[in-house]
């Protein structure tokens, strides 16, 4: 019932539908002062916004459908109370090394200042001990006195007895050397200090490899600069960047599915690309870009080429771009037909579409037989391929061999634990595969997922199904070849069942007969008939399941008429 609480199982109250209060979305919510259960512990998500972000939200004491929050919006919450936490932390970590230091710096000061005073009074010492050396202090005394005061003349009056008051000893000179000795010390010291403060406050760099060389230093370059072009020409224009699997279109910055471009356009308008572009584009990995609209955001300039973009940018709001080409793959996305933004040439799927760019963008080359990639992922997977080593990762369940670690985890999952893995993009509903959700997009979701054959009168629900329908039927797409013989196969599976015919094996078997084939489609017909009677006699009223039979009975009893229906 519309706008009623449906308690989910371990994780709290969900309302169907409710408004979102971070995207003002209207789907499927959870109420934000309701708790949660998630990984073991409990979450609020109210709370969360208040220490994330340091305020409350208002009116949340009202209706639960106005007070709700999205499935999207609690993942960048979490996204976001985890960065702060990585921050607090980071900046704990970061006193502590600053105090550390500090206490080191006054350690070494104190030792230092113990050093010169064993050096000042061991000087001092070896003025006193002058006597131990062979001098003799009353012939020097002599001396002294006999050069320094000499007798006064007879004329001069006799002087007055005068009280002499005794002067402090002044300091020796081994004081002196002592201060200029500290006062250099500690300007050193100071020195330090400030050399180590400003390291700490700035970051400290990660030590690249030098380039090996000329070459390799101008690739680093061209990198950078295609980098930072894509950032700026996101950043001040309507271009849209995507993400895509098969033919689904995923926004760039929180993931949601579409299947229609022009939602996929309207729903990526809604971020803002100066705040998240940046932190979430990949350094060296080409981003793909839809650029149906170009235009300005600085002006209200309408610019339907990139070219005259770029130009109208730097002359028009001074910014700098690098003299580099390419700097993404570029896209015009459209619901039907694509058409390359390179050539013109025009494809009825994106993943035909996608592979085609290759050969415009493709930078990556196989060294072993020269086939080019767009991504580096792309490259090693193929690269595995030349390799004599299996890379096959068995289950520990049923013995069958699977390509990746995340294809035996699905396989275990769905075959083995019975688990829902497939996930709405819409809601928080899972499905045990990709038809029952479709199913339940259509439905539930009121989308419109039917996808004919342009060449055929077929019709299907998944974009999949039509491309290996085109695929098989259309194209002819025929990889897999008899080494006996000259027959090739769209499946493994039907070439395993085609050597069956050379080998002589019959391992498909009738139930019911006990009749064996070599073809699983043989045994199939086969079955048939036990239950249907396909060959109906247009004469009376009997009823056959094969057509020998069918024939034999015209002969017999309606004088050999022949029924060309059949035929």
């Amino acid at each position: 019932m519309e706008g009623t609480e449906v308690p989910k199982k371990g994780k709290g109250p969900i309302v169907d539908p409710g408004l979102c209060r971070a995207c003002r979305s209207i789907k499927k919510c959870r109420i934000l002062t309701a708790e949660y259960e998630w990984m073991g512990s409990k979450e609020v998500y109210s709370d969360m916004f208040v220490d994330v972000f340091g305020f409350i939200l208002s009116h949340l004491d009202g209706d639960d459908k106005d007070s709700c929050i999205c499935a999207t919006c609690v993942l960048r919450l979490r996204e976001a109370k985890a960065f702060r936490h990585q921050v607090l932390r980071s900046e704990e970590a970061f006193l502590e090394a600053r105090m550390d230091a500090d206490n080191e710096i006054e350690i070494k000061s104190e030792v230092k200042t113990e050093d010169l005073d064993e050096i000042d009074s061991d000087s001092m010492e070896g003025t006193e001990d002058m006597d131990s050396k062979g001098v003799d202090t009353e012939e020097m005394e002599s001396k002294v006195s006999s050069c320094s005061t000499p007798e006064p003349p007879e004329d001069m009056p006799p002087i007055q007895a005068v009280d002499i008051v005794e002067e402090p000893p002044a300091e020796p000179k081994e004081v002196e050397v002592k201060d200029e000795l500290q006062l250099a010390l500690e300007s050193r010291v100071s020195k330090l200090k400030d050399k180590l403060d400003q390291m700490l406050d700035k970051p400290v760099p990660k030590e690249k490899p030098q380039p090996k060389s000329k070459k390799k230093q101008q690739e680093v370059d061209h990198d950078n600069m295609a980098y930072l072009n894509t950032v700026t020409i996101v950043n001040n224009s309507y271009v849209i960047p995507f993400h895509n699997r098969i033919s689904n279109y995923y926004c760039y910055y929180c993931k949601d599915q579409f299947t229609n471009p022009n939602e996929l356009r309207e729903h990526t308008l809604q971020h803002d690309p100066v705040i998240l572009f940046e932190d979430t584009v990949e350094y060296k990995k080409i981003p793909k870009i839809d650029i149906t609209r170009i235009d300005c955001r600085l002006c209200d300039t309408k610019i339907d080429d990139l070219n005259a973009f770029k130009e109208h940018i730097t002359s028009a709001h001074n910014l700098k771009l690098y003299p580099v080409a390419n700097e993404f793959i570029k896209f015009k996305l459209t619901q039907d037909n694509l058409s390359c933004t390179e050539c013109g040439k025009s494809f009825p799927y994106f993943d035909s579409l996608k592979k085609h760019m290759v050969e415009h963008f493709g930078t990556l080359v196989c060294d072993v037989c020269g086939a080019c990639f767009l991504e580096r992922n792309s490259l090693r997977t193929h690269i595995r391929t030349h390799s004599k080593v299996e890379t096959n990762f068995p289950c520990e369940i049923c013995g069958k061999n699977l390509k990746s670690k995340y294809s035996r985890y699905l396989h275990i999952a769905t075959v083995h634990e019975k688990k829902a893995t497939v996930n709405c993009y819409k809601c928080e509903s899972t499905f045990m595969s990709y038809a029952l959700r479709n199913r339940h997009l259509i439905e539930v979701h009121g989308d419109k997922r039917t996808f004919p054959c342009k060449l055929c009168d077929k019709v299907y629900n998944r974009r999949k199904t039509l491309m290996e329908h085109n695929r098989r039927n259309h194209q002819k797409v025929l990889r897999h070849e008899c080494s006996m013989c000259d027959q090739r196969f769209y499946l493994p599976s039907r070439l395993k069942e085609h050597m069956a015919t050379h080998s002589g094996q019959r391992s498909f078997r009738c139930e019911v007969c006990d009749k064996s084939y070599p073809r699983l489609q043989s045994l199939q017909e086969h079955v048939r008939t036990h239950s249907e009677k396909r060959y109906k006699c247009h004469l009376c009223v009997a009823a056959f399941t094969q057509h020998a039979n069918y024939k034999s009975h015209l002969r017999n009893h309606h004088h050999g008429y022949k029924d060309t229906s059949y035929t």
